[in-house]
């Protein structure tokens, strides 16, 4: 239902903001209240994420105070990262899952097994028919307004990969999606917050900077890589809403290291932007996100 989504929200926003004695109770410490909330809206998570919304709670923010990297937990989690954090705020999230998302995500066991993120099998008591219940009820295509020089249709995981390291504890996320690289410009660094530069120089979109404060990563030139996760709006992206405002992407900001990426930030670029990406352009690129 819609309410648990909101309770498991709020939930989040002031459970993040706790300092933790140890930091390996992260997960551990939610673990009952993940429990309930998981009957409440008849889904599974993974790793603290609902998976008939994941989507939207992989839009995690950080919210009043810099993040940084709590290891042993995926970087695609709130759990991943210490400091206190907020998500997206959709009116109409169920509009959103079918209307705004593409990305068929699969997770990537220990062992290389894949398999769904969201598996309706796996979730045989969601009430699809019952609309007051968040989950998916169908996704649309990947859309660019851009004219792209190759298909955007794959979404099958490759099976048949070794990745160069096995250190995970977890499962990391393997997926499709449009790859891009963009300059970035620092505008507040203890904030955090960073605008995104197109090739002509010009701003085009923002991030929110995880873990500035600990990494060398964003002392780099550039260009840096960017993924699209799904189609944003002015009320989630903190952008203001204008009438004849063009659309943007949710987008999370990559590094990479041994054939795995990790979360580096979160934030939006204008989708006319793409074509305006620095080399080696755009790619519908498959993605291994740790």
């Amino acid at each position: 239902m819609i309410v648990p989504v909101k309770d498991y929200e709020t939930m989040l926003l002031y459970y993040t903001q706790r300092a933790l004695t140890n930091q390996q109770d992260a997960l551990r410490a939610m673990a009952g209240i993940i429990r309930r909330f998981s009957g409440k809206m008849k889904c599974r998570f993974l790793e603290g994420l609902p998976t008939a919304a994941f989507d939207m709670f992989i839009l995690f923010r950080q919210y009043r105070s810099n993040l940084h990297r709590r290891r042993g937990f995926p970087s695609y989690s709130w759990t991943g990262w210490r400091g206190s954090q907020i998500l997206p705020q959709y009116s109409h999230i169920n509009e959103f899952l079918k209307n705004n998302t593409w990305i068929v995500w699969y997770k990537r066991s220990v062992g290389g097994i894949t398999s769904l993120v969201w598996d309706p099998l796996a979730n045989d008591s969601f009430p699809y028919q019952d609309l007051e219940y968040v989950g998916y009820r169908g996704r649309s295509p990947f859309h660019c307004p851009c004219p792209l020089s190759f298909p955007t249709t794959r979404t099958l995981p490759t099976d048949d990969i070794t990745l160069e390291s096995t250190a995970w504890t977890y499962p990391i996320l393997q997926f499709w999606t449009l790859s891009v690289y963009f300059n970035i410009k620092i505008t507040d660094s203890i904030g955090s917050r960073a605008s995104i530069i197109d090739r002509f120089g010009n701003d085009c979109g923002a991030l929110h900077l995880d873990g500035l404060e600990e990494t060398t990563f964003f002392n780099s030139a550039g260009p840096f890589e960017i993924i699209a996760l799904s189609k944003a709006a002015g009320q989630a992206t903190g952008r203001p809403e204008l009438e004849d405002a063009p659309e943007d992407y949710n987008i999370m900001i990559l590094e990479w290291s041994q054939g795995v990426a990790e979360r580096r930030g979160i934030g939006w670029i204008n989708q006319d932007s793409v074509t305006q990406s620095l080399p080696p352009g755009p790619a519908w690129k498959e993605i291994f996100l740790a």
